[in-house]
């Protein structure tokens, strides 16, 4: 398996690319709430220059499961043997780092967000032809502009495979079953520490507290946390809904069960996981591939919280 894990750099937004083969260490992570898939992974080095090189791909035999932007790349030599370490994110990165126009944004499609402000390459998107809008603060980003789109128009919160945007969960998504002879190990996680017990928001004159509401979920493991927010013009017409969907977030994958397999698995949020009576049929919303001496590890994580229940 290690001999067909290939890694290309790419150089000046050509064909011209490097390639390296001998993988000593990778880690690939892809997360539901996380607005890009990254890579950090240390190769034998069998090249002297790396410089203008653009992308990343990476490759399992003839299968690309990453491309990326060239966020890092280290060459070094130890024990008088060369190696490249490379960080790379997925190219939806560039949507936290790019800032919208701040003030009202209405009649906005999917795809006039995403063309008619700026231009991103690699990155495509699902594109209903519903029209919403968005209020864009100052400092706010492309993903947070997509992030309140997809909000309004789906209730769901947007996710990234491969650097194609989705702005709700597949109808029908691929269910794999695992067998014990494959999970080195399963388990279950509780996190509470972003929970905020109760939301308090003022009204769009200033008032304080128009708008409340409490995390039944927060109150229930006895947690006091208030937030108190101004008015949030995101939802200037549902000012509720500001609070529904931060209640939503805050208890993003507070609750997962999770399976450790043997081998690689290049699995997708939103691809549907069984592995027994532990597991059954459940939304896969992490994934962390790592390898090393030991070979190929697949860890996956399956959500249940507000927008994966």
């Amino acid at each position: 398996m290690k001999q067909n894990l290939h890694l290309y750099l790419f150089r000046n937004q050509t064909s011209d690319y490097l390639t390296e083969t001998e993988c000593i260490s990778l880690s690939l992570e892809r997360e539901a709430y996380t607005p890009y898939e990254e890579i950090t992974a240390v190769f034998v080095s069998h090249h002297a220059d790396y410089s203008n090189v653009t992308r990343i791909g990476l490759f399992l035999d003839n299968t690309r499961i990453f491309l990326g932007l060239a966020d890092s790349i280290e060459k070094y030599t130890r024990n008088h043997v060369s190696f490249i370490r490379i960080r790379s994110r997925s190219f939806t990165s560039v949507l936290t780092q790019n800032e919208l126009e701040p003030g009202l944004h209405s009649n906005l499609t999917m795809e006039a967000l995403m063309t008619n402000y700026y231009t991103f390459p690699y990155i495509s998107y699902d594109s209903p032809e519903t029209t919403g809008y968005i209020f864009v603060k100052s400092g706010n980003t492309m993903w947070d502009g997509i992030v309140s789109f997809c909000y309004k128009i789906t209730g769901h919160y947007p996710y990234i495979t491969h650097n194609y945007i989705h702005l709700s969960l597949p109808e029908t998504p691929v269910t794999a079953e695992v067998t014990s002879g494959q999970v080195l190990e399963y388990g279950s996680v509780l996190d509470t520490a972003r929970f905020i017990s109760h939301y308090h928001m003022e009204s769009i004159s200033g008032e304080a507290n128009a708008y409340q509401q409490e995390n039944p979920t927060a109150v229930a493991y006895e947690i006091v946390r208030h937030k108190q927010i101004p008015f949030d013009s995101s939802f200037l017409h549902s000012p509720n809904d500001a609070l529904t969907f931060r209640n939503l977030y805050s208890r993003r994958g507070s609750h997962a069960k999770y399976v450790v397999l043997d081998g690689f698995d290049n699995a997708h949020i939103g691809r549907k996981l069984t592995f027994g009576d532990f597991i059954r049929n459940e939304t896969v919303c992490r994934i962390r591939i790592t390898f090393s001496a030991k070979g190929f590890r697949t860890k996956l994580w399956c959500y249940h919280d507000g927008f994966y229940p």
